[in-house]
């Protein structure tokens, strides 16, 4: 099987009314299919869920035994990985509640323990939450009291972030604080407050919390699969949005919704993300809903470019290029002037940043000192692929080919 008929299989087995397409055949899938097939899952970080799909909607399905076993195992280890992530975040949850600290439970936390209703099913890469700004300083203290481990040197509140990360004491589990769910650089007016107030009270491994409404956390995870990192790559987040519309379909406000995404300015992200979960996963949306939010800009282009960050076809070492939207742009950029010029924008970041960055107060002249040991660091991370790229190398070109589509789409997913 070639690769574009791998992936309308696996939307087919992750369906539970898969319809006319996909596994038409009555002949058997040959063991390199299903390797191919769990490739793909792993990918998307979906194996426990296509595991738990195929027992549930496809038990005709003949699988072999080998296949079986590596998608229970699977299974097992995610089980076993997140109880460890939950007993890590009932941890902070406890301290938090012990300081009266009010805290919100973000995305996989969230969607494990309350939308799949079995932590098994959904991979967590990470922990997140939600807290006020005023109690960074207090949760600041308390999670160095507990033995975490801050990844920038000074946790300072800037115009370009939304996080603190820490590495929990427990096998470098990753937490990340954040008191917004979207960095001030994206040109979007999130509601924050309006999220605490609607948010409601929830258990999460064991402990009193918070969790979004599910009109904000869908909300939330558009935004996260779009602008924050493209689609790439991205069936994961499509099951959770067609989870949690099964899981609330009964209770889903579309009229908050809608009101929300005129007043956030979200449309065109909200817009991909529905169309693409109703298209992989037969989603049932409201009748005329998408018309409705569908762009008076949109082109097709954009529904191709999205469609390649998710079903990305060239494996590649190292974080995808959607975590770091600069370093996209940088390759993506097609004159040698620009590259330079993002370089040394990059390279010349305010003094707030890179006090982050560097062991200086941002009003102190050591940070100048700091800038020499940017350059360096970023000489020491990038400077061979920009060799390789100046040299014509193919593996770097087509990276920057990917950068520049990356970047054109999420141009078009923030522009108003």
């Amino acid at each position: 099987m070639n690769q574009t008929q791998i992936d309308e299989l696996l939307l087919y087995f992750l369906r539970a009314s898969p319809g006319k397409t996909g596994d038409d055949s009555s002949e058997p899938l040959s063991e390199a299919d299903w390797d191919d097939l769990l490739r793909q899952s792993e990918r998307h970080k979906i194996t426990p869920l296509f595991y738990h799909c195929l027992r549930t909607f496809h038990p005709d399905i003949p699988v072999p035994p080998t296949v079986t076993k590596r998608l229970r195992q699977a299974y097992l280890d995610n089980s076993a990985r997140n109880l460890r992530l939950y007993d890590n975040l009932g941890e902070v949850l406890k301290s938090l509640r012990r300081e009266h600290i009010p805290v919100i439970v973000l995305k996989g936390a969230h969607l494990a323990e309350l939308v799949y209703r079995h932590c098994a099913l959904r991979f967590m890469g990470d922990l997140d939450i939600l807290v006020q700004k005023d109690d960074l300083i207090r949760i600041d203290a308390l999670l160095l009291e507990m033995g975490c481990s801050p990844t920038v040197q000074n946790r300072l509140v800037g115009r370009d972030n939304n996080e603190f990360a820490y590495l929990m004491p427990k096998r470098d589990v990753s937490l990340e604080v954040h008191w917004s769910i979207l960095a001030p650089t994206f040109p979007f007016t999130i509601d924050t407050d309006g999220q605490w107030e609607r948010s409601r009270p929830a258990l999460i491994a064991g402990v009193d919390a918070a969790v979004l409404c599910p009109e904000d956390l869908l909300l939330h995870l558009c935004l996260h699969a779009g602008c924050t990192h493209g689609f790439e790559p991205g069936l994961r987040i499509f099951c959770d949005i067609h989870e949690i519309l099964q899981h609330h379909k009964d209770g889903m406000d579309w009229g908050m919704v809608q009101r929300h995404i005129r007043e956030w300015g979200i449309g065109k992200c909200v817009f991909l993300t529905l169309l693409f979960t109703r298209e992989f996963l037969g989603t049932a949306l409201p009748e005329g809903l998408l018309e409705v939010l569908k762009p008076n800009d949109f082109d097709e282009r954009f529904v191709a470019l999205a469609r390649d960050q998710i079903f990305s076809r060239r494996l590649r070492t190292g974080p995808p290029l959607s975590m770091w939207p600069a370093v996209a742009r940088f390759w993506g950029s097609p004159r040698l002037r620009d590259k330079v010029f993002l370089f040394l924008t990059g390279f010349f970041l305010p003094r707030d940043a890179m006090a982050r960055l560097y062991p200086a107060p941002a009003d102190s002249m050591r940070i100048y000192f700091y800038y020499v040991v940017r350059l360096r660091d970023l000489v020491r991370v990038y400077g061979r692929d920009g060799w390789r790229w100046l040299k014509g190398d193919k593996e770097m070109q087509a990276i920057a080919k990917e950068g520049q589509d990356l970047t054109t789409l999420k141009d078009w997913l923030m522009s108003s």
